[in-house]
Parts: structure tokens; C-alpha cells; sequence
């Protein structure tokens, strides 16, 4: 399987422990999926693939720690620190109707209410409070809260998101 062909779920933060096991920081809205998977694919930086089963899952309070079936020791698992952890796209969780992957919503056009076309999706970034749209417009970035004061609706068929534009008065 092509790295191309995978969609992250998480990265691989650090080692715990001497058994092998690691740290996941999850780049998904269900860290639950987690303990549904018996196998991922394992990337490392250098878009090395290596597929590696899962042997314990354990989640608290949004931290997931996982032990591979063959990393035993605390220097097997450094070793994958900073590598993804991917998972072919018709692994990923189910979603509602009318709910989208973050992965997704890259080259999206974002119009405003009025039909004023903004620009494309460069990318996602999550923060604790939700996901940040980057349109690049020239050579600024315009960053747009990925929340319901701000995305007024998505249209998946037309890869088209309309936004009601955050309006400065003047002083």
C-alpha cells in the first residue's frame, strides 16, 4: 500500500514505559476508533511504510497509548517517535449525513453568504477549540474558525463551503 493511499489517525509522541509501549497524539474526532483497529500502517518520515498490529489500546481522558504486537522494548518504540499512524481510507470511522473528514475538506472553495468567492482550502489545523480553515489569498492567510458562528454550510457534492465573513466596523 501507497503512503498516498492512507489517511493519519495519529502521531507517535513518545515512548512509555520499557515494554515497547507508545504515546499517540490523535489527529482524529474519535479517538474510540482506536480500540476497533487490530492493525495500522506505520509511517515514518521518510514515507517508510511498515504495518505493525496492535496488541493493547488504552484510552484516558483523550490520551491513547498503544503496544505493538512486535515492539518490546523502550528503544523499538523510540524509534517511532514523530512516525504517523495510518489506516486505508475505508477503515475510517462511519460518519452522520451530513459530517465530513478534516482530510476532506482540502482545495474546497470558500464563498461567503454573498457568493463572494474567498479561495481554496490550503489546509486544516486543529486547536483545542476546533479545526482553523488556511485560504491563502496571495501571500496572506486568512484563518476561518471551522464552527457553526462562522461555516454556514458545507456542500460536499460541490466542494464548496459558505461562510458568513467576519465584518470589522469602522471606529
Amino acid at each position: 500500500m501507497e503512503v498516498e493511499d492512507l489517511i493519519s489517525i495519529g502521531i507517535i509522541k513518545k515512548a512509555i514505559g520499557n515494554n515497547g509501549s507508545v504515546s499517540i497524539i490523535p489527529e482524529t474526532d474519535f479517538p474510540e476508533h482506536f480500540k476497533e483497529l487490530s492493525e495500522i500502517f506505520i509511517v515514518f518520515p521518510d514515507n517508510t511504510v511498515y504495518i505493525e498490529s496492535i496488541e493493547l489500546c488504552k484510552i484516558t481522558n483523550n490520551n491513547i497509548s498503544i503496544k505493538f504486537k512486535n515492539v518490546n522494548t523502550k528503544t523499538e518504540a523510540l524509534r517511532l517517535k514523530d512516525c504517523k499512524i495510518m489506516i486505508p481510507e475505508n477503515e475510517l470511522y462511519p460518519l452522520k449525513k451530513d459530517e465530513i473528514y478534516q482530510f476532506q475538506l482540502d482545495g474546497f472553495k470558500v464563498v461567503s453568504k454573498d457568493n463572494e468567492v474567498i479561495e481554496k482550502i490550503d489546509y486544516v489545523f486543529s486547536t483545542n477549540a476546533h479545526n482553523i480553515l488556511v485560504v491563502k489569498d496571495g501571500k496572506k492567510e486568512i484563518l476561518i474558525p471551522f464552527c457553526d458562528k462562522f461555516v454556514q454550510k458545507i456542500l460536499k457534492r460541490d466542494k464548496k463551503i459558505i461562510i458568513n465573513p467576519i465584518r470589522l466596523g469602522s471606529a
